[in-house]
């Protein structure tokens, strides 16, 4: 471990005898024993709609990874109306019936539609023929994510891989309507759509879809927060699809989960000792001795202190505080000082890093939540920050217009941060500062030549 991540980790650990972090910044995180439940569908042979090649294998690498991760994996596959609802009304009293710490998952895998704002997801036995026909023949995305909602448990967890292309016929949607909408929060529920809405998900040429193949193995990835799962898929389906297809989330979840915890941080002694190695300095090797005198790393620094002391004899015999200071100088983080305080509580360099680690929080609360802007306010900001990188040409006039729209949206491709680009939000305006200028859109280069990929045995061509 390099002694950068030692201060990191060393000062969250010590901070029982240190000063405490500032109260709400901790959240509560999912345990590990929490009971797992998943429900898996996978439409692929469609009765009227064609056969697709891999919904059944996508929802097959998902049930298979879920049980790995100690899902009680519910596999349904090939789903009518009828058994679709009451998969997922047995599912949600299974749900219920598991108690208020339960973590549920509902994957699926097949055709989806959007239809006046409202996505659905298409049963096998669907026989769609006029747009009437769309919502009593399927089933609301918004109704699964209500049901999820209603059985009391502390998270769910709705994700889509549908709209592989619009299966409908001619004239029963919106001329060219593909994807879903980015959807309103439900509480208690993250949901996840392998695209967005104009945006066709493609089936991939390995026998999985690009998103469930990047889920597949996001989801198996140790320490890496819910959020950052999804982050992490979208930006390999972006580069996997060319930026042709682009995931969205949205969430109204107050918890951290993980699908694979962590590993427990190292004990204080091993993080000393671990420096005390990297950098053989013989003044951590006494702090550490001095410190923890009975721990199994104590006993190892030993005799290892008795060597170095005969090759420096003038070494001096106890870790300064200045030392410390110095590594923490160098992390900058708000741990790496507090463990500078934690371990030298009354010397002049524990005010100096109190004082550092109370400015460090103090930026990163201002950076996360700053002035908020309204109306033609915030969308005059918006224009500034698209004029800076490039991605909208003329006078910022607090107008959310067309050009404002289509600058929005080609700035989101040059972030990984998910906002609405079709509203002007506060999370937009924050985004777009993050981005360096040099990474603008005038870096989008414009293919000429027609890109191909194959989609339900079809060419499909851009």
């Amino acid at each position: 471990m390099g002694f950068v991540k030692l201060l990191l980790v060393a000062g969250l650990s010590l901070l029982a005898v240190g000063p405490s972090l500032a109260a709400g910044e901790s959240r509560k995180t999912v345990a590990k024993a929490a009971p797992r439940l998943a429900l898996v569908i996978g439409n692929a042979n469609y009765v009227r709609l064609g056969r697709l090649s891999n919904p059944g294998s996508d929802a097959r690498l998902i049930a298979g990874k879920l049980q790995q991760l100690g899902f009680d994996v519910t596999h349904a596959a090939d789903r009518d109306l009828k058994g679709m609802t009451s998969d997922v009304e047995d599912f949600a009293r299974k749900v219920r019936e598991h108690g208020p710490e339960t973590v549920a998952v509902v994957y699926y895998a097949g055709h989806g539609v959007e239809n006046d704002s409202v996505n659905y997801l298409v049963p096998v036995n669907a026989d769609i023929k006029k747009r009437s026909d769309i919502a009593p023949q399927s089933v609301s995305v918004k109704r699964i994510a209500d049901r999820l909602s209603a059985a009391g448990n502390q998270l769910n967890i709705l994700i889509v891989d549908a709209c592989r292309d619009n299966p409908l016929p001619q004239g029963v949607t919106a001329s060219g309507t593909l994807g879903l909408v980015p959807m309103g929060a439900v509480y208690g529920v993250f949901i996840a759509s392998s695209t967005g809405s104009g945006k066709i998900a493609f089936d991939g040429e390995d026998g999985h879809s690009p998103y469930t193949r990047a889920l597949g193995e996001a989801i198996t990835a140790p320490g890496e927060k819910l959020e950052d799962v999804f982050k992490s898929v979208r930006r390999q389906v972006r580069l996997s699809t060319g930026e042709a297809q682009i995931p969205w989330e949205s969430t109204s979840l107050e918890l951290d989960f993980y699908f694979v915890p962590p590993a427990p941080p190292p004990s204080p002694a091993e993080q000393l000792f671990a420096a005390a190695s990297e950098t053989g300095n013989l003044a951590l090797y006494d702090l550490l001795i001095d410190r923890f005198p009975a721990s199994a790393e104590a006993a190892a620094a030993r005799p290892i202190v008795d060597k170095l002391r005969q090759a420096a004899a003038s070494e001096p015999p106890a870790a300064s505080a200045a030392l410390v200071l110095a590594r923490a100088r160098q992390a900058r983080t708000p741990e790496a000082y507090d463990l500078v305080a934690s371990l030298f509580p009354d010397t002049t360099e524990a005010e100096e890093a109190r004082a550092a680690a109370s400015r460090l929080r103090e930026a990163t609360v201002l950076d996360s939540a700053g002035p908020t802007h309204e109306g033609r306010e915030l969308v005059t900001l918006i224009q500034q920050q698209l004029a800076r990188l490039d991605c909208r040409t003329g006078e910022p006039n607090g107008v959310f217009e067309t050009s404002t729209i289509q600058g929005l949206r080609r700035a989101s491709l040059l972030s990984d941060e998910r906002y609405l680009w079709y509203r002007p939000t506060m999370a937009a305006l924050r985004a777009l500062r993050k981005i360096d200028a040099n990474d603008g859109c005038g870096r989008q280069k414009t293919v000429t030549a027609p890109r191909c990929l194959r989609i339900n045995n079809e060419d499909y061509c851009q």
